[in-house]
């Protein structure tokens, strides 16, 4: 589900989980395990498979499974996108075509993205589940003020608009979006790591400090929505409207 390669002192992890890389319990600790020991890698490049880079959450598992499941995979995907936001190394995301949901959060978590094609966006709303609070902030750093509009409206933008609304950092084309994901990464870890290091950190200051608050005070409550009976129902009604389209 998630394959680990080496490009000179970058690591590449590239998702490869069923048809549309949707997220899961698996995958989740997968990459948080992967991200806990870069070894001797400097920097970080994340990215999919041909044509898509992640659907978002595999809610037909998530429906499946109880709420012991439900409350481990929000949680551990809000940790998830934390550590990525604060990983003191350079995070470029390769987003090869739509980054749906918590593939968008994961995104906007990295320190910058090159996307190729297809919709990236927030689709929580619309499935009638929070967006976790490490997540959320996360997001808000990356979009800035266009990040309500995003999230309430849970709507989807082409690639060349999410450039525009500060979603992605670049557009290229597909036989592109991989290589220039790592130029940039190259870029980043051809200066020293501590000055990369304390730079990240001092941007990022104020988002952290926004993410510890946000973790405390709506942790509980975004875990009790994702796990309560109404918004499973109407999560699994969106599920059965995707389904009857097809």
């Amino acid at each position: 589900m998630l394959a680990v390669e080496h490009d000179g002192n970058l690591m590449v992890l590239r998702i490869n989980h069923g048809k549309v890389n949707a997220f899961d319990l698996d995958l989740v600790r997968a990459i948080a395990l992967q991200i806990q020991d870069l070894g001797p890698a400097k920097g970080l490049v994340i990215t999919g498979t041909d044509r898509i880079f992640s659907a978002g959450v595999d809610l037909t598992r998530l429906l499946e499974n109880d709420v012991d499941y439900t409350t481990a995979f929000v949680t551990e995907l809000d940790a998830l996108v934390h550590a990525l936001f604060e990983l003191p190394v350079p995070v470029v995301a390769a987003l090869t075509g739509h980054t749906i949901a918590g593939a968008c959060l994961l995104a906007s978590a990295c320190d910058y993205r090159v996307m190729a094609q297809g919709r990236i966006g927030v689709t929580e709303a619309i499935v009638g589940l929070p967006v976790p609070p490490a997540s959320l902030e996360a997001l808000r750093f990356t979009a800035g003020t266009r990040t309500a509009g995003l999230v309430l409206s849970g709507r989807t933008v082409e690639a060349n608009e999410a450039l525009a609304l500060g979603l992605v950092d670049e557009v290229t084309t597909h036989d592109n979006v991989e290589g220039r994901a790592l130029e940039i990464a190259r870029q980043f870890t051809s200066t020293p790591a501590q000055t990369f290091g304390l730079h990240k950190q001092m941007l990022r200051a104020d988002a952290s400090r926004r993410i510890r608050e946000a973790v405390a005070d709506h942790a509980a409550l975004v875990t009790q929505a994702w796990t309560g009976e109404e918004p499973r129902r109407f999560a699994g009604e969106y599920m059965s409207r995707l389904k009857s389209r097809k």
